[in-house]
């Protein structure tokens, strides 16, 4: 029995699956994908049970895994899965911050443009890099479905991290994404973390993270500090619309 994972059919073949790791860190959100040939799970989530057990409850097809961005608390079960794909960019960030030893050959780069196809569902790949630089989003066209995990944030947004981009060139990333998505009035986003969610979330959220980040790039916005004053974790909080809480530092807003 998996005691840390919770699924909740979104729609017939599309589950949110919520891994409670210990009670004391933030869930975290998974989802399960399937189509009439494949399945795909976005992210493996924090804890270190049988994962692949616990999907097999739910899909028999085969099943690859997309990593999102390469943080711990997204990564767990990723050992389990044959096929694992993960922007190369992010190896480094696995092993330097959360003790893993991957090297190259043991994912598949995700370059962005790839497309997995499940048989009567398309899953599109494209960059966003940001939170951290090999940040991905999937998009799912027909159904007007985008997995977002940490690369857009839950309501939080963590900008502030080391490996984060700054502030600048996240802007330029999110006018390609608004563009993306221009004229998908029904778009629902997948965040990474649905505790910290208050709402579903649309494109208006997308235009408020952007207006958000804009406003900090041009000065017209200035964020409070945290509570937490470390230098990993610390920064200045602002917010805007959906968005309660975008984290960032004051050094990293401009390219250069």
């Amino acid at each position: 029995m998996c005691k840390h994972y919770f699924e909740k059919l979104l729609i017939p073949g599309v589950w949110e699956i919520t891994d409670k790791p210990d009670g004391i860190n933030p869930y975290v959100d998974m989802y399960l994908i399937e189509g009439s040939c494949r399945a795909l799970l976005v992210d493996a989530g924090d804890s270190n049970d049988d994962l692949i057990g616990y999907l097999r409850k739910l899909t028999d097809k085969p099943i690859d895994l997309i990593i999102t961005h390469g943080h711990g608390d997204h990564t767990a079960g990723m050992a389990q899965f044959e096929r694992v794909y993960m922007s190369n960019k992010d190896i480094d960030i696995l092993n330097t911050c959360f003790g893993y030893n991957l090297d190259k050959s043991m994912v598949l780069d995700l370059q962005g443009g790839e497309v997995f196809d499940l048989g009567d569902y398309k899953i599109e790949v494209f960059k966003l890099p940001g939170h951290t630089y090999g940040s991905v989003v999937l998009l799912d066209r027909e159904r007007q479905f985008l997995f977002t995990s940490d690369s857009l944030g839950s309501g939080t947004l963590w900008m502030q991290l080391p490996h984060s981009t700054p502030l600048e060139v996240y802007v330029e990333e999110l006018h390609k994404l608004e563009k993306l998505v221009e004229g998908m009035d029904k778009l629902r986003l997948f965040v990474g973390h649905d505790c910290q969610r208050l709402s579903i979330l649309g494109k208006q959220y997308i235009t408020d993270v952007l207006i958000l980040s804009e406003g900090i790039v041009a000065g017209e916005i200035v964020g409070t500090p945290t509570e937490d004053h470390s230098d990993f974790f610390g920064g200045l909080s602002a917010s805007y619309g959906q968005m309660s809480s975008l984290i960032y530092k004051p050094n990293n807003i401009f390219i250069g």
